[in-house]
């Protein structure tokens, strides 16, 4: 089967056993905005100009509208074809530090074939989904009997590894196999469904599982939190103001990473109570990723404790 048939096939399976995720998909966009994005770039293969015909990357959703949508990719959000093109620029602009392999090891590079391991992002990688820690799934371009495949680009580790999948077909083909016999795509990674979601990840580790909290790292807080319905508050209640704590969020991540790029910070609530142990997550876009941090209000003016969380979640426990 090709690629739009193994598409097409998992596209079908997804409708039936996971409509919410399913529809979080973006309808392609014109042929003259997927030759812009390919000249923004670098040449494409065809096999990735046709996976770009059937979809426009995965829709999120923020703020009042947010519902959980999962993935149509284990651990990764697919990209749309603006956010390829920027995090492809971002990532030639932001070059993976090569000074310790000499001054050879760029000639070396011009001359690797795809699937070859360059120690850096090259412009014939074209990135087409992101984890949540500023890992990318990318397209090997250059040429060679591995054109096409699928490797993977870390900040730690850049292009180490073998490639996932020689292609994009083997990759969904593998994807849709995964979600039609409940078996693991890679590394145990199996799909399971949830009101119409679809998510990946180890049964043995499922969130709320004694086995997945023990794994997790313990986060100190000076109190206890305290749970609260934003649905339940009006604009007559004493609130926080999310601006100023949106800026001491963004203050925050700027502090504790002072060579990073931090563009923004967004949050899920709209209204939050004034209320000491009241807390919220804030998803901070840095160096073209999202980082999770913690607002904890104090109940003294507007002034909340800000606390980076470890990718992968951790438990808080209050010293008090």
């Amino acid at each position: 089967m090709n690629l739009t048939e193994v598409w097409t096939a998992y596209m079908a399976t997804l409708r039936e056993r996971a409509p919410v995720t399913a529809a979080s998909i973006r309808p392609p966009r014109s042929v003259s905005e997927r030759e812009a994005a390919e000249r923004a770039t670098t040449p494409w293969t065809e096999e990735l100009r046709e996976f770009y015909g059937l979809h426009d990357g995965q829709h999120d959703t923020y703020g009042e509208e947010y519902v959980p949508a999962g993935s149509v990719l284990p651990d990764f959000t697919l990209y749309s074809l603006d956010r390829a093109v920027d995090r492809h620029r971002f990532s030639l602009e932001n070059p993976h530090p090569i000074d310790d392999l000499g001054e050879d090891w760029p000639a070396e590079v011009l001359a690797q074939e795809a699937g070859e391991t360059a120690e850096m992002f090259v412009p014939a990688y074209v990135p087409f989904a992101e984890d949540g820690s500023g890992g990318t799934l990318y397209i090997d371009t250059r040429p060679g009997a591995r054109r096409g495949c699928i490797r993977s680009f870390s900040y730690d580790s850049a292009d180490q590894g073998a490639p996932w999948f020689d292609s994009l077909a083997e990759f969904i083909a593998a994807l849709h196999r995964s979600v039609e016999t409940g078996s693991a795509i890679y590394d145990d990674v199996t799909p399971s469904f949830v009101d119409g979601v679809l998510e990946w990840g180890d049964p043995a580790f499922s969130e709320g599982s004694m086995a997945y909290a023990t794994t997790l790292p313990v986060v100190r807080v000076p109190f206890p939190l305290i749970d609260f319905r934003p649905s339940q508050l009006s604009d007559d209640d004493d609130l926080i103001d999310l601006d100023h704590v949106r800026r001491t969020v963004i203050d925050t991540a700027r502090r504790l990473h002072p060579r990073a790029v931090v563009e923004d910070a967004r949050a899920v609530y709209r209204q939050v109570p004034r209320l000491r142990g009241a807390n919220m997550n804030w998803w901070v876009w840095m160096d073209g990723a999202e980082t999770v941090f913690t607002a904890i209000v104090t109940g003294e003016g507007h002034d909340v404790i800000v606390l980076e969380l470890p990718p992968g979640g951790c438990v808080l426990e209050a010293d008090e």
